[in-house]
């Protein structure tokens, strides 16, 4: 049986959905006094809904061949990237200003940001295919414009 990329995930959801029931449970069963509320704190983000061939036209159309999406937080940018088959879990990331070039095994690919970012705080973690880059961008220094003109200005 051919294995599937998804059964981890829904492995991982499954224990998810267990340990939430049980905690209802645990809570009764618990002596203490103390009223400690149960909570899950994370983040998951899930793509999806494109047929394969749908998939590879879209990874075409992109300049590094490379399939992703990216959402915007403000000052930070998540990019979650699917890697090609032979890119393996442990790529090869280098961001530049206006760049994040990825590559292993001897295919790379480079994903043109619309913003400036700092380069040495942005990460990225590998796990199972998928790439997830935390992209920090950076803070807008642009020179202020002084409303008074310059001594040597001349109006006509």
């Amino acid at each position: 049986m051919p294995i599937n990329p998804y059964d981890d995930l829904l492995k991982n959801l499954v224990r998810l959905l267990e340990q939430i029931t049980s905690l209802e449970q645990n809570m009764r069963k618990m002596q203490d006094g103390s009223e400690t509320k149960p909570g899950i704190i994370g983040c998951a983000i899930i793509t999806g809904g494109l047929s394969p061939h749908e998939a590879i036209d879209q990874g075409k159309e992109r300049k590094s061949g490379l399939s992703y999406e990216m959402v915007d937080a403000g000052d930070t940018a998540f990019l979650t990237i699917q890697l090609p088959k032979g890119f393996g879990n442990e790529p090869d990331v280098l961001f530049q200003e206006r760049a994040c070039h990825i590559g292993m095994n001897g295919l790379s690919g480079t994903i043109d940001l619309q913003f400036c970012i700092a380069p040495e705080t942005s990460t990225f973690t590998c796990n199972n295919g998928v790439l997830d880059v935390i992209l920090v961008k950076k803070q807008d220094i642009s020179p202020g414009f002084d409303d008074a003109p310059a001594p040597e200005t001349e109006f006509f």
